[in-house]
């Protein structure tokens, strides 16, 4: 009997690594697997063909916000080609609502909830009879599941450019409201020794970007820099990608990240909300004013990549405090801020309170809120305008020394992105395709609205800078190029 476990992910460079898990896992007890991936992206007939003609008796969906959509419909589609297969879905979407989706969709025969290595491996061994849900058990130890990528995975991972996710924890410490990590309860942890192991492993083979999937990886301060001063020992250019609690970082910490070239670590860090009684309310545990002084201290002596991010649609947090917000997390200078909006996941806290904060939101995935009892829909349009051209300006890191000179005719960044996506949104540019070199264009069309002349001049000569820098091949000179 054939099995095929199928991940549909957000974006080719993306990879899953729980078919990965599960095809080597069961592989291990001679089960007959394989994993096939895809992307959301792709014609959802052509997925379909590829799902058919691998001919497989039990297929196995890894399901997540952005593709459940999709991975219903191929369900439909591929029962009614193969009736006699098995489907089964697994993964965080289906995990809290498993008896719901067997009732909606008579095309799949099984939901897995929770964990899914021994669960699988199990229901592979003895496939009941009769539709049901299953529930999965804990590994007692992350020691007992293989390394996820073969040689040839991860040749063909380069080859492909792709970026790679891998794990070396599971559960996280801390309880917010808004994320699924809360469901769990304890961490536990691969064993230091095989983790760098497998680092080695990464980096000898040319992997691009590594993308730790743990939650609040910096938790455990001393694993955390034993993890990164190993990363720094290995020779070429992967890129490691950490999500991190910045207020948990160390001074040793930071006088060790010191020694990363640019490129070799990038850090995520959610701050969310800088409200405190939005904070208290998703119980997220942050010291602010240490995650400030260490993001700055961060920003001024390392070359770590930083991203910040900010949720917007939190309790308490009403358009004026996310304003404050904006302004307290822009001011920690980061190479990127995401803005964000909050999606009411399934069994999370907040979605079980959505009465209590008077909530509207997307009843279809990714669950997207509408309006709160302290934000109106009007005020998240806005706000979806700000994170348009926040995106296109500052996190492209092609206007840097001329926002830095704008914001100084602003009452605050926020007063500047605001006016900025009302300008856009004026001309119907929100959410359109613009070429880069437009931006400069439209940037300056903005500004001599806004500005005096004087001030205006002011700030062209030194966007031209800016432009010199990323257009110095290949495009003509624009017009207000040449005004100084």
């Amino acid at each position: 009997m054939k099995t095929l476990f199928v991940a549909v992910n957000a974006k080719y460079v993306h990879t899953n690594i729980a078919v990965r898990y599960l095809t080597l896992f069961c592989g291990e007890r001679g089960i007959d697997c394989d994993f096939a991936e895809f992307t959301v992206n792709e014609p959802k007939n052509n997925i379909l063909e590829k799902l058919y003609m691998s001919d497989a008796d039990v297929y196995g969906f890894s399901c997540y916000i952005w593709n459940i959509g999709m991975v219903l419909e191929l369900c439909r589609n591929l029962k009614q080609l193969r009736p006699n297969c098995k489907i089964f879905l697994g993964g965080p979407e289906v995990s809290f609502d498993g008896e719901k989706i067997l009732l909606e969709n008579d095309c799949i025969d099984f939901v897995i909830c929770g964990e899914g290595e021994t669960a699988v491996r199990d229901f592979l061994e003895d496939i009941p009879a009769e539709r049901r849900v299953i529930y999965g058990t804990k590994l007692s130890s992350l020691e007992d599941i293989p390394f996820p990528y073969t040689d040839e995975d991860l040749k063909w991972v380069v080859d492909g450019e792709k970026l790679v996710y891998y794990e070396t924890s599971r559960g996280c410490p801390f309880s917010c409201a808004y994320c699924l990590s809360s469901v769990d309860e304890g961490v536990r942890f691969l064993g230091l020794d095989r983790v760098k192991k497998e680092l080695k492993k990464f980096a000898d083979a040319g992997v691009q970007t590594v993308k730790f999937v743990d939650r609040t990886f910096n938790a455990d301060k001393n694993r955390a820099f034993e993890i990164w001063k190993s990363c720094l020992e290995l020779k070429g250019d992967t890129c490691f990608h950490f999500e991190i609690g910045a207020d948990l970082i160390s001074d040793d910490a930071i006088e060790l990240l010191k020694n990363a070239p640019p490129g070799k670590f990038q850090f995520e860090i959610g701050v969310q909300s800088t409200n405190e009684q939005t904070i208290a309310e998703i119980s997220r545990t942050m010291n602010l004013k240490q995650l400030t002084y260490n993001v700055k201290a961060l920003r001024e002596k390392t070359n770590v990549m930083l991203h910040l991010d900010l949720i917007a649609g939190l309790p308490f947090e009403d358009y004026e405090s996310f304003q404050n917000s904006f302004n307290e997390v822009y001011g920690m200078n980061p190479h990127v801020l995401q803005l964000g909006f909050l999606k009411l996941l399934k069994g999370s806290a907040l979605r079980k309170n959505v009465e209590k904060y008077n909530v509207k939101y997307n009843c279809f995935a990714p669950y997207e809120v509408f309006s709160t009892r302290w934000m109106t829909f009007d005020d998240v349009i806005k706000l979806k305008c700000v994170e348009d051209v926040l995106e296109r300006y500052f996190n492209s890191g092609r206007f840097c020394e001329t926002l830095e000179a704008v914001l100084e005719y602003f009452e605050s960044p926020f007063d500047f992105y605001y006016k900025l996506s009302q300008f856009w949104n004026s001309r119907g540019l929100i959410g359109q395709g613009v070429k880069r070199i437009t931006l400069y264009q439209l940037l300056f069309e903005f500004l001599c609205e806004e500005l005096t002349e004087e001030e205006c001049l002011s700030v062209v000569k030194i966007m031209k800078k800016d432009f010199a820098k990323w257009h110095s091949n290949g495009v003509g000179t624009p017009d207000w190029y040449k005004l100084v």
